[in-house]
């Protein structure tokens, strides 16, 4: 009895032996993939292919793969992180939807290469930075068997990372820089600066009006500020208040924008105005009014003195006896005329 037990005992070792050595073998080989990492730099509405290539290393048997697409994020050392879920949206920001990639079986034969291409289109607004993805090239049966190894980290693949380069412009411009050409009052003391936004990114400037007398001293200054960030193609009015106290005279104000991130850009411009206090314009008024009214009165008298001294005067008329036969212009011949 113990002998049969023994003789199957060793047929089953056997014959599980021979059922695990081809197994062992197949498993032996892989599919190498590369390159190992593919590195761009881009511009958004840019667009290029890479080729990614795959190599059978089994001796026998056909390698059937999947493509699979999913953004990662890395930590500090350059390694995978974390797989982030497939995002196909067409968004400025989520790099799978500028990957184009064969979603079909992939089938490689033993010994040979296979070629697949990638197509990178960069959204037209794509937001400048650093994007990563994976690219797995997974063996698998069905595709979303091929995901769920990729999403789990044990597929064999691509690292792909694309820097997208910030190619827009701060351009800003003073349209307007205005305060009214007499300040009498407080209600005249208004400051308007008026900034357009020429270039491709929202700013929100700041800076200070300067005022200077007529020998060109500083005097006093006044802080301004955008409260909201301007848009491209927008039009904002920044406000302040002259800070000047009631004194006559002719003033300079020379305002200075800066604007823009890392690079700070600047605006200037320059206006004139009066300050005219009330208090002295009345005074200003009135005596102008009584200096008026003096001269007035000056003049009407000179004419009237006049007039009157042109009432009193007599012509003198001298008349010579006889004839002259040869009269002048200027003689009157009373002869002549009586006759």
């Amino acid at each position: 009895m113990r002998r049969p037990r023994l003789k199957s005992l060793l047929l089953s070792c056997i014959l599980l032996g021979q059922l695990m050595l081809p197994v062992s073998g197949v498993f032996a080989s892989s599919i190498d993939v590369r390159p190992l990492l593919i590195d761009v730099a881009m511009q958004a509405r840019e667009s290029e292919t890479q080729t990614i290539t795959l190599r059978s290393e089994y001796p026998t048997r056909k390698a059937v793969l999947y493509a699979t697409v999913n953004e990662i994020s890395l930590d500090s050392f350059g390694d995978i992180k974390e797989f982030v879920t497939p995002v196909m949206s067409d968004r400025t920001n989520t790099v799978t939807s500028w990957l184009e990639i064969t979603r079909g079986r992939l089938e490689v034969n033993p010994g040979e290469t296979l070629e697949v291409p990638l197509t990178i289109k960069v959204h037209p607004y794509a937001e400048p930075g650093v994007y990563h993805a994976f690219i797995g090239m997974v063996e698998a049966s069905k595709r979303h068997v091929a995901e769920a190894i990729a999403m789990a980290g044990d597929a064999d693949g691509v690292l792909l990372k694309i820097v997208i380069t910030d190619q827009r412009k701060d351009s800003m411009r003073i349209s307007r820089f205005s305060i009214d050409r007499f300040v009498t009052g407080d209600d005249s003391k208004q400051i308007s600066v008026e900034v357009e936004n020429t270039g491709d990114l929202p700013s929100a400037p700041s800076g200070e009006i300067i005022f200077y007398d007529t020998r060109g001293v500083e005097v006093d200054s006044a802080f301004i500020e955008s409260l909201d960030a301007i848009n491209p193609g927008e039009t904002a009015v920044i406000e302040a208040i002259v800070p000047l106290s009631s004194t006559l005279g002719r003033y300079k104000a020379n305002v200075a924008l800066s604007y823009g991130g890392g690079q700070r850009a600047m605006l200037q411009d320059t206006t004139y105005f009066y300050m005219v206090p009330w208090s002295i314009l009345l005074m200003l008024i009135g005596a102008i009014v009584v200096v008026s009214l003096v001269i007035a009165l000056l003049l009407r008298r000179a004419l009237a003195e006049r007039h009157d001294s042109e009432d009193g005067d007599e012509v003198t008329m001298y008349i010579k006896d006889g004839h002259d036969p040869e009269p002048k212009d200027h003689d009157i011949d009373l002869k002549k005329n009586s006759s």
